[in-house]
C-alpha cells in the first residue's frame, strides 16, 4: 500500500490477530504464553555471559565473545535470549547465579 499510516495498521492488526491465535492455542493446551518487547536485543547479547556486544551486520552468522571467548551462532544466540526474556533460564542459573554460563565444551549442545 502507498499509504504508509494504513499499510502499519493492516499489518498490526495481522500480528495482533495472529498473537489472539496463539494465546488461545496456548490456553487450550495448558501452555504459558509470553512476549517480549518489540525492541528486546535478542542478537546484541551474548547468551553465555550476557555482554552486550552492540550490532552485527545481518550477514555475520557466527562470532566469537569479546568477553568470555565463547562462539556463537546468532540465531541460536538470539533464542536462548528470547527464552531468558521471557522469564525462562537457558541453564540452570539462567545468568543470573554464581556461575557466568556454561562452559565451553558444552556449546556445542545449543
Amino acid at each position: 500500500l502507498k499509504n504508509r499510516k494504513l499499510s502499519r495498521a493492516i499489518s498490526d492488526l495481522g500480528w495482533r490477530t495472529f498473537r489472539i491465535f496463539l494465546e488461545g492455542k496456548a490456553e487450550k493446551y495448558g501452555r504459558d504464553f509470553r512476549v517480549i518487547n518489540r525492541w528486546e536485543p535478542t542478537s546484541q547479547i551474548w547468551s553465555n555471559c550476557g555482554f552486550k556486544g552492540g550490532k552485527l551486520d545481518l550477514k555475520v552468522r557466527e562470532w566469537e565473545c569479546l568477553n568470555c571467548g565463547a562462539k556463537h551462532d546468532r540465531d541460536k544466540n538470539a533464542a536462548i535470549n528470547i527464552l531468558v526474556a521471557g522469564g525462562q533460564s537457558e541453564t540452570l542459573n539462567g545468568r543470573r547465579g554464581k556461575h557466568k554460563g556454561l562452559p565451553r565444551n558444552k556449546l556445542s549442545n545449543f
